[in-house]
């Protein structure tokens, strides 16, 4: 395992979820397509993959604000735009298991504060991606995931950017065939 890599990979993840924060998109589809070419993608697929996963954050925060006006409908749609462009990225990196529709679920279960389904959705984000035979791993990077979301409502950037290390370190130990995150 290259720890330099994972060390790359989860400042790039961290980052994410602050340029998400402060609404600078073109620089997260930039580092999300950093990471895909980090992890041996083409550039060409790399940059798809970066500007899909920056769509998709844009689009869940539509899904917010429908959420916040009470237009369920219309959040609903917004979250299944979500899902589309996360499956465009799985087809671009050339993924064979659906774990889009996870992530994209999770995403909503977070924003309604259903913790539980967080929790199942995350695991099967990733146990989806990494196989029953890697179980273990699955459920140390659900949990390394877990206290990413808790220490980022709490602005607390080295942690996060800690854990999501320990997240890549975990996850490039077995080398999957596809990798659980999208963004």
């Amino acid at each position: 395992m290259n720890e330099s890599l994972a060390a790359t990979l989860g400042e790039l993840q961290a980052q994410i979820y602050w340029l998400h924060d402060a609404q600078k998109f073109t620089q997260l589809a930039s580092a999300a397509a950093t990471i895909y070419m980090k992890l041996g993608y083409t550039q060409q697929q790399a940059e798809t993959a970066g500007k899909l996963i920056s769509e998709a954050y844009q689009l869940s925060d539509d899904a917010i604000l429908a959420q916040e006006a009470g237009n369920f409908d219309k959040e609903i749609q917004f979250y299944h735009q979500v899902k589309d462009k996360l499956t465009q990225v799985e087809t671009i990196l050339g993924y064979q298991t659906s774990i889009a529709i996870h992530q994209m679920k999770w995403w909503i279960y977070f924003r309604h504060r259903q913790k539980l389904q967080v929790l199942l959705h995350l695991f099967l984000q990733n146990v989806k991606a990494v196989g029953l035979i890697n179980l273990l791993t699955a459920i140390k990077l659900t949990s390394f995931l877990i206290e990413i979301g808790r220490v980022h409502k709490s602005r607390d950037r080295e942690t996060a950017k800690h854990n999501a290390i320990k997240y890549w370190a975990e996850l490039l130990k077995i080398k999957p065939p596809q990798y659980p995150y999208l963004g």
